[in-house]
């Protein structure tokens, strides 16, 4: 396939920085969208093949030529109005914009795994993209919730527009500068609440899915019932693992391990309860469950550039300044 020209939404985010540097180094010339164009690193201004649109998502905007739009921008955290505004309202506007705009470029949605119902799987189970999702949306986090109604837009709009779609859930993404997840257990000061030795952590490195959004612009779309590819990597530890790789950073100081099962019989299904007191969210984090990526091999042909052992490492040698 020859370059193409890519509209990057969340091009100054951790992601999506990655997103711009897997495209340049793909040979595409990149349209980056930042809230604010002053906010863009100083290396896109020596390269010319890297445009700067300035265009805050929560309002309409005009899309400009391009082969594919790479949906990365939403917010990771805040209540229901926060994601009403960063990622729902934001999805809106880009699909708008693509409609208006007379083109029919690919949209690769950077969704994520949160949207998998936990109360639908059993322990040992594996999450594949045919794997429900989460019916009791209420009872998990407003991310959770923003993401379902994301994809449920964009797969609005492949029935109604036409629009090529690839809708990728991503797992819990890491790298240099992000090391930690929720799918482990709860931190407090030097200590770590550690949910059981058992079950994959859904990693997904931060070059990988920076590779693999890239990929999906140079891959045809699917129908809508076929759009969906897990990201996560082929190497997935599993929380005995991963903890005993964190803790070579230097943190965890004390693990006190505890069977999610025991915390599940303080958790209620309350809306109100805080995030892991709410069964659905426990079970969604912490029940253990592998992850299958073949659809990622298959479809996209993917492959890592390493396992998790080396790439944690490297994660952790990043934080430490020694690289």
């Amino acid at each position: 396939m020859g370059a193409l020209t890519l509209l990057i939404t969340g091009a100054g985010g951790y992601v999506g920085r990655y997103t711009v540097a897997a495209a340049r180094a793909h040979g595409h010339r990149v349209i980056a969208v930042l809230r604010r164009a002053d906010q863009a690193p100083v290396a896109w201004a020596g390269d010319p093949l890297i445009e700067v649109l300035e265009w805050d998502l929560r309002e309409p905007g005009v899309l400009p030529a391009v082969d594919a739009v790479v949906h990365i921008a939403a917010s990771l955290s805040g209540d229901d109005t926060v994601q009403a505004y960063d990622t729902i309202a934001a999805t809106r506007n880009v699909l708008q914009a693509i409609h208006e705009s007379g083109q029919s470029p690919t949209l690769v949605l950077a969704s994520s795994i949160s949207v998998y119902s936990g109360t639908d799987l059993t322990e040992g189970d594996t999450v594949t993209e045919t794997s429900p999702i989460e019916r009791q949306s209420a009872l998990r986090d407003a991310y959770c919730r923003a993401k379902i109604e994301q994809e449920r837009l964009c797969l609005e709009a492949v029935e109604v527009t036409g629009l090529a779609l690839h809708i990728l859930r991503i797992g819990a993404v890491f790298g240099p500068g992000r090391v930690w997840n929720s799918h482990v257990g709860v931190g407090f000061g030097p200590v770590l609440l550690q949910f059981g030795q058992e079950g994959q952590i859904p990693l997904a490195h931060v070059r990988h899915v920076a590779q693999v959004l890239v990929l999906a612009t140079e891959t045809p779309a699917v129908d809508a019932d076929e759009c969906v590819i897990n990201v996560v990597d082929d190497d997935l530890p599993n929380r005995g693992e991963f903890v005993k790789a964190l803790a070579k950073g230097g943190w965890p100081r004390v693990v006190l391990p505890l069977s999610w099962r025991v915390f599940a019989l303080a958790a209620g299904k309350r809306p109100g309860l805080p995030g892991l007191l709410r069964l659905p969210t426990l079970r969604a984090r912490m029940m253990p469950v592998k992850y299958n990526n073949a659809r990622l091999h298959a479809r996209l042909g993917w492959r890592p550039e390493a396992g998790f052992e080396a790439l944690m490492r490297d994660a952790l040698a990043a934080e430490a300044g020694d690289v």
